[in-house]
């Protein structure tokens, strides 16, 4: 799995394990989760839109390489046929 998603997944379960925690077990701890929330909310923007640029990143370099496959495909000219293209222009 990639590293990106099994993060967001870790900060999701994480969040819910304190809001189960702090929330429902020990009820007075209720300013301790939303701390904790404010933390890993922003965690998960800030992973989420790693994620994403990474993703891009990745889309536009195999975008760019699979353009200098194919040029790398075209053949170029033959001395032979450079000289006979002269030779029919001379003519």
């Amino acid at each position: 799995m990639d590293d990106g998603i099994s993060a967001i997944i870790l900060i999701i379960s994480v969040l819910l394990i304190s809001l189960f925690f702090f929330v429902y077990l020990i009820e007075e701890l209720i300013v301790v989760f939303l701390l904790i929330a404010i933390v890993l909310i922003f965690l998960l923007i800030y992973t989420c839109v790693m994620v994403i640029t990474t993703k891009w990143d990745k889309y536009r370099a195999t975008k760019e390489w699979n353009k200098v496959e194919e040029i790398k495909k075209i053949q170029p000219p033959t001395v032979d046929l450079l000289l006979q293209e002269q030779k029919q222009h001379e003519s």
